[in-house]
């Protein structure tokens, strides 16, 4: 799969993010590219559970977030959140994601 986010302001489009989920030798792979970020490289992050509609993808070794999730609310509806420590400190932020029909 592989996907976008963007950012609209009026008629400006950004693009946030663009991100892949691939499987590779069995295993699952979440792979953003954020704009700014890790000097435009790839990070790959691990499924490492998915469970009553909630899929963790983790990277221990990435400074900041060092797990990304995603939970399927229902079908229209999205909660994300990233998460880990930056700077010695517990930190996540949250996103919220509705369809749009």
């Amino acid at each position: 799969m592989h996907g976008k986010s963007y950012r609209v302001t009026g008629t400006d489009t950004l693009v946030l993010e663009d991100v892949q989920v691939v499987a590779k030798q069995n295993i699952v792979y979440y792979i953003p590219v954020v704009t700014g970020q890790n000097a435009g490289q790839p990070v790959s992050f691990q499924l490492i559970r998915a469970e009553n509609l909630t899929f963790t993808f983790e990277n221990v070794k990435h400074d900041f977030p060092q797990r990304v999730v995603y939970h399927l609310v229902n079908n229209d509806s999205l909660h994300a959140w990233i998460e880990g420590k930056q700077n010695g400190k517990d930190k996540r932020s949250d996103f919220y994601y509705k369809r749009v029909h």
